[in-house]
């Protein structure tokens, strides 16, 4: 793929601070990025808004947002505060998207937390479309229903968003979280016009923690080149990131991981 079709998320480089993330992904001719908050964390929002902005850089995707599940009325009220926290610095980075991780059960009641995650959609969506931002849900792989998200599938995020109806809230299509799914390319057909954010990486085998085992982009056994394809037919257009959670290639020179990094988007093809 041309790398002007690509984002290179900040968690696939963890070691890079802001400034040297925006060095290396410029100097590469990369037209994008997408970043985790940690990335950003030391600085003030307009300082590290105005270092982005300045570089021309687009940014893909802030994450991230949700984690809407609670225990009690105090805990929903602080998750609320948080959500439009990050909605504020999506605005002042012109993001593209908030990638929303929805949040996990607490307990053991699905319906409760699924329940729980349609009320703080529908509670947030208002005032991040004031702000000009997109909600990108992303539904995740169920093995990680426990921790992170009762919304495990992309049909169970498209029935979300149209329960819902607001129109900035869409889908954030990470290849990890839905490539085993028999059901996802008539998913991602349905979901046209709402994705937000496509994101790829790969899966190694064996899994040596379900959160930060991902590969680079050809080193698994996702066939990313349907994947990009799926994506194309639905109509996205956008950037797509390279987003790896990685455990090995966090422990290697930034720079390093970030020339595997396209040496693996570049080989995808879009045809």
């Amino acid at each position: 793929m041309d790398l002007q079709r690509c984002s290179i998320n900040s968690t696939t480089v963890r070691g890079l601070g802001l400034s040297e993330l925006i060095e290396a992904v410029s100097g590469r001719g990369i037209p994008g990025v997408g970043l985790w908050r940690d990335c950003y964390a030391g600085l003030r929002i307009s300082t590290a808004a105005n270092q982005v902005r300045s570089s021309g850089l687009r940014v893909t995707s802030i994450c991230r947002g949700g984690m809407f599940t609670h225990r009690d009325d105090e805990d929903k009220s602080r998750s609320a505060d948080e959500n439009r926290r990050i909605i504020d610095e999506a605005h002042a980075f012109d993001a593209e998207c908030v990638v929303i991780v929805c949040g996990a059960p607490v307990g053991k009641d699905l319906d409760v937390a699924r329940a729980q995650i349609r009320d703080g959609l529908d509670a947030l969506a208002p005032y991040a479309q004031s702000a000009g931002i997109r909600l990108a849900i992303e539904p995740m792989h169920p093995m990680m229903v426990a921790d992170r998200s009762a919304i495990t599938s992309l049909a169970e995020a498209n029935d979300l968003i149209q329960a819902l109806d607001h129109e900035n809230i869409g889908i954030a299509l990470d290849a990890y979280h839905v490539f085993w799914d028999v059901n996802y390319p008539s998913e991602v057909q349905r979901a046209s016009g709402r994705i937000y954010a496509v994101q790829v990486c790969d899966w190694v085998v064996p899994i040596q923690g379900q959160l930060t085992s991902r590969g680079m982009p050809g080193e698994g056994t996702i066939d990313l080149t349907a994947f990009v394809k799926h994506v194309a037919r639905a109509g996205y257009d956008g950037l797509i990131e390279i987003e790896v959670l990685s455990d090995a290639w966090w422990a290697v020179d930034p720079e390093t991981a970030l020339d595997a990094a396209i040496r693996g988007f570049e080989a995808m093809s879009e045809a």
